[in-house]
């Protein structure tokens, strides 16, 4: 969802509460500069940047496990980012 400053201002509670369900990016002239959250969706962000490693901490196991492995196909993407949004839509619901 998206929200003008203007409109934030004069449906503060509104927008908090839709919040809770869905990201609202906030803009302001056209141009996206906050987005407001609920907290459990957030600190399910920062778990999964968490989980996020720098290349110089991989194993050579790891390096080479990259090295060889492939894209799956198109479908096989589909069905996986499919769980994906089912998981995280699960977290963002109060």
């Amino acid at each position: 969802m998206r929200v003008t400053t203007v409109e934030l201002h004069q449906k503060l509670g509104q927008t908090i509460d839709q919040a809770r369900i869905e990201p609202v990016v906030l803009t302001e002239h056209d141009r996206e500069h906050v987005v407001i959250l609920s907290a459990q969706y957030y600190k399910s962000l920062l778990r999964t940047a968490r989980k996020a490693r720098h290349i110089e901490t991989l194993t050579d196991a790891e390096v080479a496990a990259l090295t060889v492995a492939e894209v799956p196909p198109e479908a096989e993407q589909r069905r996986i980012l499919a769980q994906f949004e089912a998981a995280t839509t699960a977290v963002v619901k109060p």
